[in-house]
């Protein structure tokens, strides 16, 4: 196991997001993890990294799941922070309900391939009503998803 993997930071937004698009949903995502992980982060990487990625190709997974994510330099270690939509944030094919922002060092590109799959496999695992369950408390969502991650 990635030792950067072990010391992922993961955070489940405590409120459902109710407004945005996809681009304002992930300038809040960002702001709200830089705040967060208390790192010396620089915000403003971070947003042009994820913007960037979500023009190039949608980061939306499917089954409501949309993973946008960033390679940031000097990072050291990686981070998730999590948010929840019960009207769906618009993302190119659907609407996604469940955004997973992905932070990772630059230096190592394992660790995002690492952290997507597991997400991935996670999500497919759940049925729509285990999600909504999960989803009606950040807490449950966090401790469900720190088990599945390994945090």
């Amino acid at each position: 196991m990635d030792k950067q993997v072990d010391q992922l930071l993961l955070k489940v937004h405590e409120s459902d997001l109710e407004l945005g698009n996809r681009e304002q949903v992930i300038k809040q995502l960002v702001h709200a993890a830089a705040v967060c992980f208390n790192e010396t982060l620089s915000e403003a990487e971070i947003l042009d990294d994820a913007l960037d990625r979500e023009q190039v190709e949608s980061t939306y997974i499917g089954l409501g799941l949309a993973v946008p994510h960033a390679r940031v330099h000097g990072l050291q270690r990686a981070g998730i922070y999590v948010a929840r939509s019960r009207i769906g944030v618009p993302w190119p094919v659907e609407e996604a309900h469940l955004i997973a922002l992905l932070v990772v060092p630059w230096e190592n590109p394992e660790v995002h391939l690492q952290l997507l799959s597991r997400i991935v496999r996670w999500r497919k695992s759940l049925t729509e009503a285990e999600l909504c369950a999960l989803a009606e408390s950040p807490e449950k969502l966090e401790a469900t998803l720190s088990t599945e991650l390994e945090v």
